[in-house]
Parts: structure tokens; C-alpha cells; sequence
């Protein structure tokens, strides 16, 4: 039966594809008194004369500005092509990238005014506007809709992302002068939102040890490899925000990082000397943001926090993961990276991290989807190669970032 179903549903699929005008149209109920122009309007369609005569046509209208009927179903000028899944321009038949980037545009331009309650992903339906497909050459009569840059995933397949963006760069002033340039390999992440939070910092330089008569602070090893861990990200055309930050350390190579108190919340608060008015400062910062994207529909949004952790000189750990409890994306993504750890310790030696549930603030207060690492024990000296030397704080910030990005 699933066969049949799925055989017949390929044929009446590319069968509607050749032919738009067969296609059902999209019908609206009003709840208010509106005029024609008015509704074309909030759909987006008024900068097109073809699609005023269209709507004329379709509900048997003689003026565009004559009131509607509260309570009447009226049809709007927008054919509903059934999403497969894959693409816009799979589900059309077509292989015009730039008239799948238009039709995207305006399906998310609709998403964000909160017309469409759904995306075409959700709802499995592409809204293609009349003059997309019947009138393309017609010059406008009004400038056309415009959607947040961040929400449009183009619909390019990963050869035509390579070509499109290969040398491609985009600065990130934080990371510091040398590596502020940061490569864009692709856009695997776009549209997906990550939150990287460093412990620590400020008046709190977290776990401290001595090392050939130098300080060691905690704070300074998890911001680098937070900023580490960021910047793996943003090569894949994530958005990344940075909770914790400092901006004039940058990312450093040295084995000795210089102590500072100078850390800002984001966007640029100070944070308090109160520890746990300091931590709801940082969840607070990550909530908002949180819900400011969940309104938008965007629901793939992660944290990753960062420490190193204070025992004693004898007890040597690997990196560790904590997830929240009764969150089971929390745990997914705790387990991918945990998985992650042990494919790249293979071959060199058993990884022996742990992945439990803890009762912390910043798993227990923050909304999205969040693991918390403590990256090693500074008072081991075994543990302290994996923080001090350079290759090593990069190596396990591309395997942090690799496993929280699947």
C-alpha cells in the first residue's frame, strides 16, 4: 500500500508540476472588512497588476477597492505546490535557482509578518505567487518584499554552495586581528542559532593553579576555546552568539594566558561579583535571544557552556559531558559529541570522558538545547596539555564544535 500510495503520488505530483493553473489555490476566510487591495496587500501580491486582475477573476470582483464580505471565503492569487521535502526547486520541477530563491523569500517574508502561521516545510505546501509563474516580465508597481537574511536557507546544493562562496570570508572582530578572518565553507548551519557561553570571568577567574611560577586562571582556557568552538561554527554559516566575552584578548596560541577581569555579558553588561546574579545575567542574556528567534519559528537553537575543571593533582580526567535533565536534545547532542571525543581518541588511546545529567544554573535556567563541557582537571599536569598547548585547545575545540553541530 505504501508503495502504490507512493508511486501514485509521483505521478500526480509531476503532473501538477507542468502545469501550475491546475493547481488549487489559496482560499482565506475573513475575520475583518476588508478592500481587495488591502488583502493583496498582506499577502504581499499588491506590486503586480496581474495579480489585482487575477483576484477579480477568481472571486467574480469588479473593483479592487470595493469592501469584501466578512465571514466569505475569498480565493487569493497563490498556488499551493505540495513541498517534497527536499527543495523548492525539486518540488516545482524546475532548475531555476533564482526564481526557488524568490519563492523562498517570500514564503519566509510571510512566516516573519506572521501571515503563514507555518513554514512550507512544516506545512508541506510552497506558496507561489500568481506572477511569479504568469507575469515575471511585468514591471512592479511597488518595491518587492524583503525577508530577514538570517531565516532564507538558499536553495543551493552543496557543488553550487562551493563555487558560489569558495574564497569567501567574514570578519569576526572578536577572534582577534590573526584570526578574525574566518573562511565560510558552507552553509550547512544557516539559519541555525548557537549560543557559546565560557565559565567564569570577570570578577571570577574560576579554578586557579600555579604552573613555573605563573597563574593559570580557568576563565582564560575555556574563553579561547569557546571562541575556538564559535569560530568552527561560523564556517558553516551559523549565526553564533558569544555570552561571555572579552573583546581585546581575541584568540590566543600562547601556552600562558594573562589573567584579566575585563569580561562583558552580552550584549555588554558588566557582570555583577554576586555568583549567582552573575549566572542569571548570563541565562537571562541567552533566554532573550531565545525567545526573540522562537517567535520567529526558528526552533533549532543550542548552547554548549565551557569549563575547566579544579581537582586534585592526582585525578586525571578527559573531557567530560553534562546534559539537562529531561531534555532529550539536550542528551542527543551530549551523546553525538561524546561519541564524537571517542572517534577521534581512537587509535591513540581509550577516551574515558563521562556523560551524566547535573543540577546547574546553566542547565536548569537556559532554554535551548544545552551541554556543558569541563574540558579537564587544571591542577593535572596531564589534564593541563589539553588547555596549554596550543594544537591541543584547538583539536578539542573542532571535535566539541564537529559533535554539538550534528
Amino acid at each position: 500500500m505504501k508503495t502504490r500510495f507512493g508511486t501514485f503520488f509521483f505521478l500526480f505530483f509531476f503532473s501538477i508540476t507542468l502545469h501550475a493553473q491546475e493547481l488549487p489555490y489559496l482560499k482565506v476566510r475573513l475575520n475583518e472588512t476588508l478592500t481587495g487591495e488591502a488583502l493583496l496587500t498582506k499577502y504581499q501580491l499588491n506590486t503586480y497588476s496581474c495579480n489585482k486582475d487575477k483576484f477579480l477573476k477568481l472571486n467574480k470582483l469588479t473593483s479592487i477597492s470595493a469592501s469584501l464580505a466578512k465571514g466569505i471565503e475569498y480565493s487569493i492569487p497563490i498556488f499551493l505546490y505540495p513541498y517534497n521535502g527536499h527543495s523548492i526547486r525539486s518540488s516545482l520541477n524546475s532548475k531555476d535557482l533564482s526564481l526557488a530563491q524568490t519563492i523562498q523569500t517570500y514564503n519566509v517574508s510571510l512566516l516573519f509578518g506572521k501571515v503563514r502561521k507555518q513554514s512550507y516545510k512544516e506545512s508541506g505546501f510552497i506558496f507561489v505567487p500568481y506572477h511569479l509563474l504568469n507575469c515575471r516580465n511585468e514591471k512592479q508597481l511597488t518595491p518587492k518584499p524583503v525577508a530577514p537574511a538570517y531565516l532564507i536557507d538558499d536553495e543551493i546544493s552543496d557543488k553550487e554552495t562551493q563555487k558560489k562562496h569558495k574564497g569567501h570570508t567574514q570578519t569576526v572582530k572578536i577572534f582577534g586581528k590573526k584570526y578574525q578572518e574566518v573562511e565560510i565553507l558552507d552553509r550547512k548551519l544557516k539559519g541555525k542559532i548557537f549560543y557559546v557561553e565560557s565559565g567564569h570571568g570577570g570578577p571570577d577567574p574560576g579554578a586557579i593553579t600555579k604552573v613555573e611560577g605563573r597563574t593559570l586562571c580557568e576563565d582564560e582556557y575555556a574563553y579561547d576555546v569557546s571562541l575556538r568552538v564559535a569560530r568552527e561554527l561560523i564556517k558553516h554559516n551559523a549565526t553564533v552568539y558569544i555570552i561571555n566575552r572579552d573583546e581585546n584578548d581575541g584568540i590566543r596560541d600562547g601556552s600562558f594566558l594573562l589573567c584579566d577581569n575585563d569580561e562583558l555579558t552580552y550584549p555588554d553588561l558588566k557582570p555583577p561579583v554576586n555568583q549567582k546574579a552573575r549566572l542569571t545575567q548570563r541565562s537571562d542574556a541567552v533566554n532573550k535571544l531565545y525567545e526573540k528567534y522562537d517567535k520567529l519559528g526558528i526552533t533549532d537553537q543550542r548552547l554548549i557552556v565551557i569549563h575547566v575543571d579544579s581537582r586534585g593533582k592526582g585525578d586525571q580526567t578527559d573531557t567530560f559531558l553534562y546534559y539537562q535533565e529531561n531534555n532529550p536534545k539536550s542528551y542527543k547532542i551530549a551523546k553525538t559529541m561524546q561519541e564524537t571525543l571517542e572517534k577521534k581518541y581512537a587509535g591513540h588511546r581509550e577516551y574515558k570522558g563521562t556523560l551524566t545529567q547535573r543540577d546547574l544554573h546553566m542547565l536548569r535556567e537556559c532554554k535551548p538545547a544545552t551541554v556543558y563541557v569541563e574540558l579537564g582537571n587544571i591542577r593535572n599536569a596531564f589534564d593541563r596539555k589539553r588547555i596549554m598547548e596550543v594544537n591541543n585547545r584547538q583539536a578539542i575545540a573542532s571535535w566539541l564544535a564537529e559533535g554539538f553541530m550534528k
